[in-house]
C-alpha cells in the first residue's frame, strides 16, 4: 500500500516535468493557485464554507470511477482496497480542510474529512459506467472524450455564473467563463495516435482549419450560456470585458491546437507553455505566437498528411 502512494506521487511529479515545468516549482504554482481560488471563493460567495465543501467532495468523487475501482480491486485484497480508497480521499481533501482550519472553520474541516471518507464507499454505485450523452457529433473525438470526463466542471462553471448574477459579482461570472475555456483547452492537451491524423484525406492547412473550426464551434456552444447571462444582467461596460475575455479565450484555444501539432508527437510543450504564460501577461502577443505555431504545425503535418 505504501508503494502505491509513492508511485502516485512519482506519477504526478513526472506529469509536471513532462508539462515543461520544474516539478518543485510546479508544486509551488499549484499551491499558490489553490490558495488564490480558495480566497476568491470565500471573499465573493455567501455561505462559501458550504460551497467550498461541495467543491472538494465533488472532486474527490472522481477518484472512485469504475476504471480506477476495478484496477485497485485487482491490485489489492478487499480489506487493503478499502484502506487505500479511504486514504486516497483523505489525502485529496487535506488541502481543503487545511484552508478551512486557516479560516477557523473547524467543524467544516472535520465534516469535509468525514464526508470524503464516506464517498470512498461509493465505488459500486456505477454512475461513472453510464454513457453520458454529449451535444457533439462523432467527428470531434476530443470534445466527446473531454466532455464526458469533465462535464461536472461545466456544471460548476454555470453554477458560478448563476451565483455571480445572484450576488451581483461580475468577476465571479468571468471566472466561470475562464473555467470553461481552460477545460476546453485541456481536451487538446495530449497528442492523439499517429493513425488518427494519417486517416484524414486533407492537406495540413485543411486539417488545421477543420480542427480549429470544430473547437471554436463547440467551445462557443459551451460558453454561450455564460456570455448571454453576463450580457443580460450586467451593464454595457462589463459587456465589453465579456467580449474581450471571449476573444482572448478563443485565441488561446487556437494556440493550444496549433501548439499540439507544433510539438507533435512530443508531449513536452516547452515553447507552447512559455508562449501561453507570456500571452497571459500581455495578450496581444497571441497575434505573434499564433502565426509562428501555425507555420511549424504545417511543416510538422506535411510528413504525415500526404494529400
Amino acid at each position: 500500500m505504501k508503494f502505491y502512494f509513492i508511485l502516485q506521487y512519482k506519477r504526478i511529479y513526472r506529469h509536471i516535468d513532462e508539462f515543461g515545468v520544474i516539478p518543485f516549482i510546479g508544486f509551488a504554482i499549484l499551491i499558490v493557485i489553490f490558495i488564490g481560488i480558495s480566497k476568491t471563493i470565500f471573499s465573493n460567495l455567501p455561505s462559501a464554507n458550504y460551497f467550498y465543501i461541495l467543491i472538494g467532495l465533488s472532486l474527490s468523487v472522481k477518484l472512485g470511477t469504475v476504471q480506477r475501482t476495478v484496477f485497485l480491486k485487482k491490485c489489492f485484497p478487499k480489506q487493503t482496497f478499502w484502506k487505500v480508497r479511504m486514504l486516497e480521499n483523505t489525502f485529496f481533501i487535506l488541502p481543503f480542510s487545511i484552508f478551512l482550519i486557516y479560516k477557523q472553520l473547524y467543524l467544516e474541516a472535520i465534516a469535509i474529512h468525514v464526508l470524503a471518507i464516506g464517498t470512498s464507499f461509493l465505488n459500486n454505485i456505477g454512475i461513472q459506467s453510464k454513457t453520458i450523452p454529449t451535444p457533439f457529433g462523432k467527428k470531434p473525438f476530443e470534445f466527446i472524450i473531454g466532455f464526458r470526463n469533465s462535464f461536472w466542471v461545466f456544471i460548476l462553471a454555470y453554477a458560478l455564473t448563476y451565483i455571480s448574477i445572484a450576488v451581483g459579482n461580475y468577476n465571479l461570472g468571468v471566472f466561470g467563463l475562464i473555467v470553461v475555456f481552460v477545460t476546453c483547452m485541456s481536451h487538446y492537451s495530449k497528442p492523439e495516435p499517429l493513425y488518427y491524423i494519417w486517416i484524414h484525406s486533407l492537406t495540413p492547412k485543411a486539417f488545421l482549419y477543420d480542427k480549429i473550426k470544430t473547437a471554436i464551434i463547440f467551445t462557443g456552444l459551451l460558453v454561450l450560456p455564460i456570455i448571454i447571462a453576463l450580457s443580460i444582467y450586467f451593464p454595457l461596460l462589463e459587456l465589453q470585458f465579456t467580449l474581450l475575455f471571449t476573444v482572448i479565450g478563443f485565441c488561446f484555444i487556437m494556440l493550444t491546437i496549433l501548439g499540439k501539432y507544433h510539438n507533435y508527437p512530443s508531449n513536452i510543450p516547452l515553447f507552447q507553455t512559455f508562449a501561453m504564460l507570456v500571452s497571459l501577461v500581455f495578450p496581444p502577443l497571441l497575434f505573434l505566437f499564433i502565426p509562428i505555431f501555425y507555420k511549424k504545425s504545417i511543416k510538422n503535418l506535411n510528413s504525415i498528411l500526404t494529400c
